[in-house]
C-alpha cells in the first residue's frame, strides 16, 4: 500500500510538472460557453489593446453588459472596456481569471457581477483554467465540491498533455475581436415573463444568522481573495447588481459584504421591471442591455474622473 501510495503520488506531481501551453486550457474548453475562453485567453494575450475596464459575472453580464458601447460612449477618456463574462457562477474563478489578465494587462477598474445571492459552490470550469496552487490550496470550507475539482483537474492535466503531444489543436485561430458582449434582440413573451413573476413572488426560505454564516463561508473567502488581489494591483473593485426578472431583492442579500470590498452599484429598478427588456427570466435583451449600459456608463465616468484625482 506504502509503494502503491508512493507511485501515485509520484504521478500526480509529474502530471502537474510537466509545462503545458497555458493557451491549451482554454482552447479545451470548446464546448463550454459557445467556446468563449480562448477568445478570453487571446483578448488578454493575443490583442494589442488595453483592458482598462472589467467586466467579470456570469451570462447576465455576457448579455448584459455592452463593452463597445460603453467604450464609445467614453471615447473622450480614451479607456478600453471589456465584457469577460464567463457563463455560469461561481465566484472562485475570479482570482483565476483576474491573475491571468495581470499576466498581459493593467486594469484599473475591475465591475463584479452579483446577484440577488451568491452562489456557495466552485465554478464549474475553474478545475480546468486555475493553476495547481490554486487547485490543491483551495479553501475546504465549506467546499463540497474540493474532492471533484482535484480529480477533474488531474484528468483534464492528462488531456492537455496529450493534446500538447500530438499537437491536436496547434492551429486553433487566434480569436481578435475586442469585445465580449453576446446579447439577443428577441424579447421574452409576456405571458412568459408574468409566470416568472408570480413564481418570484411566492414565499421563500429565509436562512437565520447561523446558517447564512456557514454556508457563505466559502464565497466570502473568494471575493476577499480578488479584493486582495485588486488592492496589491491598485484596481478599483465595484459590484454591479444585475437580479432576475421579477426578484423582490432591490439589493444583493450579501450587501455588507461587498460594501466591505468596494462599491456596490444598484442600477435603477425600471430596467429590471421592464417586460421588452428582457430575452428571458436570466437575460436582458440588446433594449435592456442599453440602458443599463447606459447608466454604467455613467458610473465608470465618475470612477474614472475619481482615479485622476488620486496621485
Amino acid at each position: 500500500m506504502i509503494n502503491i501510495l508512493l507511485f501515485t503520488l509520484i504521478l500526480v506531481l509529474l502530471i502537474y510538472i510537466i509545462p503545458i501551453d497555458r493557451r491549451q486550457r482554454f482552447i479545451q474548453l470548446k464546448e463550454d460557453c459557445s467556446y468563449h475562453g480562448i477568445w478570453f485567453f487571446d483578448r488578454i494575450h493575443h490583442n494589442a489593446h488595453r483592458v482598462d475596464v472589467a467586466f467579470f459575472g456570469s451570462s447576465h453580464t455576457i448579455n448584459g453588459v455592452m463593452d463597445e458601447y460603453i467604450q464609445n460612449q467614453l471615447n473622450t477618456l480614451s479607456v478600453h472596456v471589456v465584457n469577460l463574462g464567463y457563463c455560469r457562477y461561481g465566484v472562485n474563478i475570479y482570482p483565476v481569471l483576474l491573475k491571468e489578465i495581470l499576466r498581459a494587462k493593467k486594469p484599473k477598474i475591475l465591475v463584479l457581477e452579483v446577484r440577488e445571492d451568491e452562489s456557495r459552490y466552485s465554478h464549474p470550469v475553474f478545475p480546468y483554467i486555475a493553476d495547481a496552487s490554486d487547485i490543491f490550496l483551495a479553501t475546504p470550507f465549506y467546499n463540497r465540491d474540493l474532492g471533484r475539482d482535484y480529480f477533474d483537474s488531474f484528468l483534464f492535466r492528462l488531456k492537455l498533455i496529450k493534446a500538447e503531444y500530438f499537437k491536436n489543436d496547434s492551429l486553433v485561430p487566434v480569436r481578435t475581436n475586442d469585445f465580449g458582449f453576446m446579447g439577443s434582440a428577441d424579447t421574452a413573451s409576456k405571458t412568459y415573463l408574468e409566470k416568472i413573476d408570480l413564481g418570484q413572488k411566492r414565499p421563500k426560505y429565509r436562512q437565520n444568522s447561523m446558517e447564512r454564516s456557514f454556508y457563505m463561508t466559502y464565497p466570502r473567502i473568494y471575493l476577499k481573495e480578488l479584493s486582495e488581489l485588486c488592492m496589491k494591483n491598485h484596481i478599483l473593485l465595484n459590484f454591479l447588481y444585475i437580479p432576475q426578472y421579477g426578484s423582490p431583492e432591490k439589493e444583493p442579500l450579501e450587501m455588507d459584504t461587498y460594501k466591505k470590498y468596494g462599491k456596490v452599484l444598484i442600477p435603477p429598478s425600471e430596467i429590471f421591471k421592464d417586460q421588452d427588456n428582457w430575452f428571458d427570466e436570466n437575460h436582458l435583451n440588446h433594449a435592456g442591455a442599453r440602458k443599463l449600459s447606459g447608466w454604467v456608463t455613467d458610473q465608470i465616468r465618475m470612477d474614472l474622473a475619481e482615479l485622476k484625482r488620486i496621485p
